[in-house]
């Protein structure tokens, strides 16, 4: 599955809101120039996931905000782009990376073990149903996915 898109017309939005030209942007951000900020606003490139957050936080708005999802219903990636990681960052005692790219990537299988799901929960600072809810979000996205290449 692709993850997760940031949207390049919210985030110029959110910085047109605080009235904040690309340049003072890319100061808040320790970038070396606003370059950046406008390729990621037309949509050239996409941002590191540390950055996610770090955008979010300069614009006053939820980083899922600046993500191509339902903010109601993201799939695990969102989550993940949400907190600033990398899918290699996403490791806790008992939850290898690869188990967590299987879910990500919506995978059918058995549903994740309670440890497991809380095990994310606490690598990405939400809760076990917020979780939950992503992974059945990955499996539908997979599933539409794999439907359509039939």
């Amino acid at each position: 599955m692709a993850r997760p898109l940031l949207r390049g017309d919210r985030l110029q939005a959110a910085r047109e809101a605080m009235a904040l030209t690309r340049e003072e942007l890319a100061t808040r951000l320790e970038l070396s120039s606003p370059s950046r900020i406008r390729v990621w606003e037309t949509g050239l490139e996409r941002p590191r996931p540390r950055f996610v957050p770090r955008l979010a936080a300069a614009l006053g708005v939820e980083p899922l905000y600046l993500l191509d999802v339902d903010p109601d219903d993201p799939p695990l990636a969102a989550l993940r782009l949400a907190a600033g990681l990398a899918t290699n960052e996403v490791t806790a005692p008992g939850l290898s990376v690869m188990t967590y790219v299987r879910l990500e990537d919506g995978r059918p299988g058995a549903d994740p073990s309670t440890r497991l799901t809380t095990a994310i929960a606490d690598v990405l600072g939400v809760d076990v149903p917020r979780v939950d809810a992503a992974v059945r979000r990955s499996r539908r996205d997979h599933l539409a996915v794999a439907s359509f290449g039939a």
